[in-house]
């Protein structure tokens, strides 16, 4: 077991302050709009200490928005594992992944700024490492339960992660975000639902009035 030092403790506390600090700043008045002076005086450190453990405004994003979407994997991951099968577990790591992203206005906010603060090219790297992975796993025990159709799954765990980022990025632009993001998981549903296949026993059940 690995014990911290009092030193290595007090840089994660600060680091943290730094962030969280960050996190507010950037959602509420935006990226370009906050400097390091501003997060400085809000986590309550000198301006030498943000540049101690982060570079410069654009790696203090980044940092800001790594941390908010490992949250948000974790959030998915749990309304996931409350499920024993495939088909609930994936339907509902997409609704919590669009609750987390639409819904809640802070990270709504940090993820419309990432492009243009990290550029569209980093921002999707940060996307998929994180989020593929997830994603892969749930279509993975939905195939291995013989509940996916024939499909190449990393290019369709590609493709429908494409598909939920794309979604998530409309509902949080609209004028009102909490019905978008209805629709948006309604939509979603509706793609997925056509690469369903209902297990055996519930397809080999005759349809009412035949034998």
């Amino acid at each position: 077991m690995t014990v911290k030092s009092r030193r290595a403790e007090h840089r994660e506390l600060t680091r943290n302050g730094i962030l969280q600090a960050a996190a507010r700043l950037f959602a509420d008045q935006g990226f370009t709009a906050t400097s390091i002076d501003d997060v400085a005086r809000a986590a309550r450190v000198s301006k030498g200490t943000v540049y101690y453990h982060f570079a410069d405004k654009a790696h203090l994003f980044e940092a800001v928005f790594r941390d908010r979407q490992e949250h948000l994997v974790r959030d998915v991951t749990a309304a996931a594992v409350n499920h024993p099968a495939p088909w609930p577990r994936l339907t509902a790591a997409l609704d919590a992944y669009l609750d987390g992203t639409v819904t809640d206005a802070a990270h709504r906010s940090l993820l419309q700024q990432a492009p243009a603060a990290l550029g569209a090219e980093r921002c999707r790297r940060l996307d998929e490492e994180m989020g593929l992975p997830a994603l892969q796993t749930l279509l993975d025990d939905l195939a291995a339960a013989g509940e996916l159709v024939p499909a190449p799954t990393p290019m369709l765990t590609r493709l429908l992660f494409s598909a939920l980022c794309e979604a998530a990025m409309a509902a949080g632009a609209a004028p009102d975000p909490v019905r978008a993001r209805t629709e948006a998981g309604a939509a979603l549903t509706a793609v997925l639902a056509g690469l369903h296949r209902p297990p055996a026993s519930v397809r080999d059940v005759p349809p009412p009035g035949r034998s």
